[in-house]
């Protein structure tokens, strides 16, 4: 009973520092960035995550936006382009980050959670 308990014990650890690895950057946010000017929006993904995924995530949201995704360093750029510059289409990228497991963003060097960082740097 004792191992069983330390193996689910240890397998969620694993599972939660491995999650939590993830990393995704804001490259957008220098002084004088005007959120309701832009249409195009610039992330860094670490390695942590899979081209295939980003690529055929992001294949569910063709009426909101575009992805572009390219290989650089030890991860990825990506790019994601506005269909239309309205408010649906920029809370529908909360959804393509929620379903690459984002749950928060670093900008300029301070992490915020996703909520936090929408809020701030994407939605009118």
């Amino acid at each position: 009973m004792m191992k069983k308990f330390l193996g689910l014990a240890f397998g969620l650890l694993l599972t939660v520092f491995t999650y939590a690895q993830s990393h995704v950057s804001f490259n957008d946010a220098a002084s004088g960035y005007d959120k309701t000017a832009v249409t195009t929006f610039h992330f860094t993904f670490d390695g942590t995550f899979k081209l295939d995924d980003l690529n055929n995530n992001a294949a569910y949201y063709t009426d909101y936006f575009s992805v572009a995704v390219e290989t650089k360093d030890a991860g990825f750029s990506v790019t994601i382009t506005l269909a239309q510059d309205d408010e649906m289409s920029r809370r529908v990228i909360t959804r393509y980050m929620v379903t690459n497991k984002v749950e928060h963003v670093t900008v300029n060097g301070t992490d915020l959670a996703l909520d936090e960082f929408m809020g701030d740097y994407i939605m009118l």
